[in-house]
């Protein structure tokens, strides 16, 4: 599918989907929306309330990899560690993830080679950064077979209308049994229909 790189209202790049009328992140800023949706309202919200735990945490997109590169951050800076998975059906290339020069924009440099190497680790396989512990799988959530349960769950499908099958109850009830109790569930959509189902 053809992307087109954008620059969002924080100076952060995106993609934009002409087919699905769709970008990766909000306009109004890529990173502004991974660090306040995922990062505040996700991990570091479930943190206040677990101190000194270490999450388990799932991702539904790594897309660009920018909530999992802001979940690093976060967890060196507060001195805890994590188990990140991250399912993507449709992954970008090394080429397209360069086209995007995400790194240019990225507010801590002393992490910024982590944004690499999230990228260049190969899929389905553990990889372990100082005390971040993360996994990329390259599949369908609705067929993935997962056999434990996640404390924060990045839910980062496209849109209802560009990817309406993510956003039923059918994936929303997978989300429900592979989210722990207590956990969090977070994202950006706020339709109604949606919140309703939840």
């Amino acid at each position: 599918m053809q992307k087109k790189t954008i620059t969002t209202e924080d100076g952060s790049p995106s993609f934009y989907l002409e087919q699905l009328n769709e970008t990766y992140h909000s306009k109004k800023g890529a990173i502004t929306e991974s660090d306040h949706v995922y990062i505040n309202k996700g991990l570091a919200y479930w943190s206040s309330q677990n101190k000194q735990m270490s999450p388990k945490i799932f991702e539904m997109g790594f897309g660009t990899g920018l909530n999992a590169y802001l979940t690093y951050v976060f967890v060196v800076d507060h001195k805890i560690s994590c188990e990140y998975f991250s399912i993507e059906k449709y992954p970008l290339s090394l080429k397209e993830v360069k086209s995007l020069n995400m790194q240019d924009a990225l507010p801590d440099s002393e992490h910024k080679h982590f944004f690499d190497q999230l990228h260049k680790a190969c899929w389905g396989q553990s990889h372990l950064q100082k005390e971040f512990l993360f996994k990329k799988i390259e599949g369908d959530f609705f067929t993935l077979d997962l056999d434990h349960q996640f404390d924060v769950l990045y839910y980062d499908a496209f849109g209802y209308h560009a990817q309406s099958e993510m956003w039923h109850e059918t994936a929303l009830q997978k989300c429900h049994d592979i989210l722990a109790p207590g956990g969090v569930w977070v994202s950006y959509c706020a339709k109604g229909s949606v919140r309703r189902s939840l």
